[in-house]
C-alpha cells in the first residue's frame, strides 16, 4: 500500500486487531468514499481562499480537487475551475455531486483532468492557482520542485498561486516523534461510525495522518478499517527557498483560524494561506 511503515498509536492498533482490520490509504477507491464524507461538513479554508480570490481573473486551476471540498465555493463564485486530481475514485465523486440538482447550474463552468500534480501540461495559463488542504505535503522535497515548476509553467504574468501549508513549529529539532490523538463519533450514509484520529510526526518530518473507523449497527462494531495519509513537512523558510529555486516568490502568508484546529498550543500547529506570484 506504502512504502512507509506505520508506527506508535496507529501501529498498535492494527497488531490489537490481529488482521481483523481493513487498511486504506486515504484516498484510494476505498478511502475516497469516506474521505468525501467526513470533510463534506468542512469549511476549513473555504472563506479565505475565497477572500484571496476575490477580483482575479478566471479561469482558476485547482490542483488536488478531489471531490470538490473547495471547487464548488469557487463555482458558486463565478470562476470557471479545471480541477485536477489523480485519484479517479475521488473524481468520480465530484463528477457525481455534479450532477445533483442544486449544483447542475455550474456544471458548465467545470472541466476536471486525471493527472498528477507534480507532472501536467494544460496548454494555457491561468490567472489563479489553487492547492488547498495544505496538500503541498503530500509531495516529498523533489516532487514539490516538480509541482512548483508546473505551477510557474501555468501562472499568468500577473497570476497567484494560493496554497495553504501547516506550519509546525520545532518539528525538526524534536529529540522523538509525537503525537495527537482524539476520539468522536460521526455517521455518513450507511452507518454511525466512531473515530479515532492519530496525528504522528517523526523529527524527519514524516507525518502520518491516520483514522480508524468502528463501523456501528445496534451498538455493535461490524467493520473497522484503518485510513492513512502520508505527508512530508518542511519549515516555512525551507518552502520559500524551494519555490525561489523554481522562480516563484512567496508574496504574503496570513494565519488561517479553523475551531477545529488540532493544537499542542496556541503558536506550535498553524496553518497558513501563502500568496505566491512569478
Amino acid at each position: 500500500m506504502t512504502e512507509y511503515q506505520l508506527k506508535g498509536t496507529a501501529a498498535a492498533l492494527v497488531g490489537l486487531f490481529a488482521g481483523k482490520i481493513h487498511q486504506h490509504g486515504m484516498y484510494d477507491s476505498e478511502g475516497a468514499a469516506f474521505y468525501h464524507s467526513f470533510t463534506l461538513r468542512d469549511n476549513a479554508e473555504v472563506e479565505e481562499l475565497l477572500n484571496a480570490a476575490e477580483g482575479r481573473p478566471g479561469p482558476v486551476l485547482e490542483l488536488c480537487c478531489g471531490s470538490g471540498r473547495l471547487t464548488l465555493p469557487l463555482l458558486a463564485n463565478g470562476f470557471e475551475v479545471v480541477g485536477l486530481d489523480n485519484s479517479p475514485s475521488m473524481l468520480e465523486i465530484l463528477d457525481e455531486r455534479m450532477r445533483e440538482p442544486e449544483n447542475q447550474e455550474y456544471a458548465s463552468r467545470l472541466s476536471t483532468v486525471e493527472g498528477d500534480m507534480t507532472d501536467f501540461s494544460l496548454d494555457s495559463r491561468f490567472g489563479l492557482i489553487v492547492l488547498g488542504a495544505t496538500a503541498v505535503w503530500n509531495l516529498t522535497q523533489k516532487q514539490r520542485a516538480e509541482l512548483f515548476r508546473c505551477v510557474r509553467e501555468h501562472l499568468a504574468e500577473d497570476g497567484r498561486f494560493l496554497l495553504t501549508v501547516l506550519d509546525i513549529a520545532g518539528f525538526e529539532s524534536a529529540p522523538a516523534a509525537f503525537e495527537y490523538t482524539s476520539v468522536f463519533p460521526t455517521k455518513d450514509d450507511r452507518s454511525p461510525v466512531l473515530c479515532t484520529f492519530i496525528d504522528r510526526i517523526e523529527p524527519d518530518g514524516l507525518r502520518s495522518t491516520s483514522i480508524l473507523a468502528n463501523r456501528l449497527q445496534n451498538g455493535e462494531v461490524v467493520d473497522t478499517a484503518l485510513y492513512t495519509a502520508w505527508t512530508h513537512l518542511a519549515p516555512l523558510d525551507a518552502l520559500e527557498k524551494e519555490l525561489a529555486a523554481e522562480g516563484l516568490k512567496l508574496n504574503t502568508q496570513r494565519e488561517l483560524v479553523n475551531r477545529h484546529q488540532i493544537t499542542r498550543s496556541s503558536s506550535a500547529r498553524r496553518r497558513l494561506l501563502l500568496e505566491v506570484t512569478l
